[in-house]
C-alpha cells in the first residue's frame, strides 16, 4: 500500500496542500478548526510529514547532533535520554553519533554536516580548531560537554569539578586518613582533570595520595587488585560513581568493611549511587540544568550568530551516605 501523501491528505480534509503545510509548520493563519480537520484526515491516512523534504524548503532542519563516547555510565546514559526528551519538546530531534564514526578526530563531527544538522554537542571525541572554525563560518552552533574547547561560536559546559574534589579532599583530610587513592577513568578525560587537582587542593598535603587509572569496562578488576595490595588505601576518591559502584563491590568480594575499614566517595549521583545496597557519599551534578542550557544556548546561537563564547558552571552538591563515617565535622563539609 502507498504512503500517503500532502496531496491525499488536503483532498480528505478539503484544503489545499499549502494549508496542510501551514498547518504542520504551526503557522499561526492555519485556524483551529481548519488545523483540526487537516490533523484528523492525517490520522486516517496514516500520514506523517517528512523531516527531511521539509528542510529543503526552510532554513533549518530542527536536528542536533550529539557525539557520544560508550554509554556504559548511567551519568551519560541518562544525559542523552534527558537531552533527547527536551529536543523533542522544543520541536526538534537528536542524532546520535558515535565518537569513533568516520575518519580522524574529525570524523563524527563532520557527519552532523552531513545530515545538515543546526548545531553540534561534543560529548566525547575530539575537534580540530580548524574543523571549529568551519561550523562557525557555516553558523552551527558547537557546545563542548566537560571540558573547555576556547574558540570561536564554540560554547562550553562543565560541572564545577575542582569545587567537587575539593570537597572530598577537605572531607578525607578531616577524617583523619593517612593513605588516600583516586581512581580515575581512561582514557583521561578533562573533568577527571579537574576533579583530582581539586582533590588534591582541598586534601592540602594531609595525606599519602596514590593515583589509578582504569577503563571502566575494567573498572571491578582494577578496584581488586587495589584492595589487595599489602599498603591498601584506607580511603578512595573515585572520579565517578559508576567506578565507584564497582569498588564497592570489590570490597564486599574481599570482605572489606565500609565505611570500617575503607572509605569511599564518588562523583555524578546517579540514581544506582542511593541504592540501599550502596549508599554511597559522592557529589550530586544535575542533569536537567546542563540538558536545559545547552538547549536554550544553541537555540540563542541559531537566533543570534555572532554571540560571545560562553563557559558554563553548573554547581555541584556534597551527597552524604553511608561509605564515609558519619562525624561531626562531615555535616560542614
Amino acid at each position: 500500500m502507498a504512503r500517503a501523501t500532502i496531496k491525499d491528505v488536503a483532498k480528505a480534509a478539503g484544503v489545499s496542500p499549502a494549508t496542510v503545510s501551514r498547518v504542520y509548520a504551526r503557522d499561526p493563519s492555519a485556524s483551529e478548526d481548519v488545523t483540526r480537520r487537516v490533523r484528523a484526515a492525517a490520522t486516517k491516512l496514516g500520514y506523517r510529514p517528512s523531516m527531511m523534504a521539509r528542510s529543503l524548503t526552510q532554513s533549518h532542519t530542527n536536528l542536533v547532533s550529539l557525539v557520544v563516547g560508550s554509554l556504559q555510565n548511567p551519568f551519560d546514559a541518562a544525559f542523552v535520554e534527558k537531552l533527547s526528551v527536551r529536543l523533542s519538546e522544543a520541536g526538534k530531534r537528536l542524532l546520535v553519533i558515535p565518537a569513533d564514526e568516520g575518519a580522524g578526530d574529525d570524523g563524527a563531527p563532520m557527519v552532523a554536516l552531513d545530515y545538515q544538522s543546526d548545531a553540534l554537542i561534543i560529548a566525547a571525541g575530539l575537534m580540530s580548531r580548524e574543523t571549529c572554525r568551519r561550523f562557525a563560518r557555516l553558523n552551527v552552533p558547537v557546545i563542548v560537554l566537560g571540558r573547555l574547547l576556547e574558540e570561536p561560536g564554540v560554547d562550553s559546559i562543565l560541572g564545577d569539578n575542582f569545587g567537587g574534589g575539593a570537597r572530598h579532599g577537605d572531607l578525607f583530610g578531616r577524617l583523619g586518613y593517612h593513605r588516600v587513592a583516586i581512581l580515575r577513568r581512561l582514557p583521561e578525560t578533562f573533568s577527571d582533570d579537574e576533579r583530582s587537582a581539586g582533590f588534591h587542593a582541598g586534601l592540602a598535603g594531609r595525606a599519602r595520595v596514590v593515583e589509578a587509572a582504569t577503563a571502566e569496562a575494567d573498572a571491578f578488576r582494577t578496584a581488586t587488585s587495589m584492595l589487595s595490595s599489602t599498603d591498601r588505601p584506607e580511603a578512595v576518591f573515585c572520579a565517578n560513581d559508576a567506578i565507584a559502584l564497582h569498588l564497592l563491590e570489590a570490597a564486599r568480594c574481599l570482605n572489606i568493611r565500609v565505611p570500617d575499614d575503607l572509605a569511599v566517595v564518588g562523583f555524578d549521583n546517579i540514581p544506582q549511587s542511593a541504592w540501599p545496597s550502596f549508599q554511597l557519599t559522592t557529589i550530586d551534578l544535575p542533569i536537567d540544568p546542563i540538558v536545559d542550557w545547552i538547549v536554550a544556548r544553541h537555540q540563542a546561537r541559531i537566533d543570534t550568530p555572532g554571540l560571545e563564547t560562553e563557559i558554563k558552571r553548573i554547581p555541584v552538591t556534597p551527597v552524604l551516605r553511608a561509605t564515609t563515617p558519619r562525624i561531626d565535622a562531615v555535616a560542614t563539609v
